[in-house]
């Protein structure tokens, strides 16, 4: 039982991810539907999700309030709520800001309960140090599996179905996960593995998140998230338009780019293995040193002709895309697991929040300001050669410690 029980909490995390994050992402295929429906402008629409992204940053600090005070159980049943409420709301808007409520705050609360609060707090408790990467890998891949699957489902069921009953269907597989989150175990499930976590969360306090403040690891931390957004998310959401004006065929770079998602959660687990081996420091410089070269390739896409610098973006840039979070994950659940780890986590992962919000606004911003890409790209450079520091001293430092 001891070998089953740590993997079927990691499938479960996934699971509850899925239903939550995965969704969200989905509203990138209802863009132009929303957007006839409601006569709104395309910005209009699209600030939806950047209030999705910020309030699963922002949300996260009273997450992990949730759980460190009323326990897993609470949390997962609220987070999937959240998700539930958001999506058979939505398919009931009559109005823009209806969206905002309900696929930007609900929904982004929901993507904070269910994400890395949750999966850092419970596979804490199962995985030992040099096998808690991995673990927090899968679970954190969850959105850009999930996306293979819910991306073309959704695209499918608007089509003939229309948004509306989209995501109706939705919510009603959010709701289905309720009854078996109400029934789980919780009481062994919080207990841990047996050696890992003391029987009583006394034994182990840890640092309260006053203390974790005052320090710079968590800081490190934090700023690796939001610089980190920062450097993905200015450039991600334009690529596509990057590359149609370079000449490239709609659906070529389509093709591309979902090739570079699937890479996604592939270079998830193989840079947290490598980390979990021993190497921390190395995997999150190697991780951040393929985004920056891929953001380089894709600078060097000038026409239809240069299929080798496009497929050089996709294999760097999407295979360490999402690296970086169970890295953070990682190294906080080892420096902080204790009584109150899931507030120090909720506010480290508020940069995660901010720093896609800003990523995001920032890159549309000097785009517009520059008329180019050159810009953009200098900061989704910058971003992530800073973040590579600061994540670079923690993992360093944590290293240390383990000699």
């Amino acid at each position: 039982m001891s070998r089953f029980v740590p993997w079927a909490l990691v499938a479960l995390c996934f699971v509850l991810g899925v239903a939550s994050r995965s969704i969200s992402d989905t509203f990138t295929v209802f863009v132009p539907a929303l957007q006839g429906d409601f006569a709104a402008s395309r910005s209009a629409i699209t600030l939806v999700y950047s209030f999705a992204l910020l309030v699963g940053g922002t949300g996260a600090p009273i997450a992990g309030w949730i759980v460190d005070r009323f326990g897993l159980r609470t949390l997962t049943v609220v987070g999937i709520a959240a998700a539930t409420l958001a999506s058979a709301g939505a398919s009931q808007a009559t109005a823009v800001w209806h969206l905002y409520l309900c696929l930007g705050i609900v929904m982004g609360f929901g993507g904070a309960s269910l994400s890395g609060v949750l999966s850092s707090t419970l596979l804490g408790r199962w995985f030992p140090a040099n096998r808690l990467g991995v673990a927090l890998a899968v679970a954190w891949s969850a959105s850009g599996v999930g996306a293979i699957v819910l991306f073309p489902l959704a695209e499918h069921l608007i089509v003939t179905q229309g948004w509306r009953h989209t995501y109706v269907v939705f919510a009603c597989a959010s709701a289905a996960l309720i009854p078996v989150l109400l029934v789980l175990p919780w009481r062994r499930i919080e207990r841990g593995a047996i050696g890992l976590v003391p029987a009583r969360a006394s034994d182990r306090p840890g640092p309260t998140a006053g203390e974790a403040v005052r320090d710079w690891p968590f800081w490190a931390l934090t700023f690796s998230f939001a610089l980190t957004s920062i450097g993905i998310f200015s450039l991600v959401p334009q690529t596509m338009v990057y590359l149609l004006e370079r000449g490239l065929d709609g659906g070529y770079a389509a093709r591309a780019l979902a090739v570079a998602g699937f890479l996604t959660p592939l270079g998830m687990i193989g840079f947290s293995w490598l980390a979990d081996r021993g190497g921390r420091k190395i995997a999150a410089l190697l991780a951040y040193a393929s985004s920056i070269a891929g953001v380089g390739a894709l600078a060097l896409v000038r026409g239809p002709a240069d299929d080798l610098w496009l497929w050089l973006y996709v294999v760097l840039f999407g295979g360490s895309m999402g690296s970086r979070g169970p890295m953070i994950s990682t190294l906080a659940t080892l420096r902080y697991r204790g009584a109150h780890f899931g507030r120090i986590y909720g506010l480290i992962s508020v940069g995660m929040g901010l720093g896609g919000f800003l990523g995001a606004w920032l890159g549309g911003l000097l785009h517009d300001w520059t008329g180019g890409y050159a810009a953009v790209m200098v900061l989704s450079v910058f971003a992530l050669a800073l973040a590579a520091a600061s994540l670079g001293s923690e993992a360093g430092a944590r290293e240390r410690l383990s000699r």
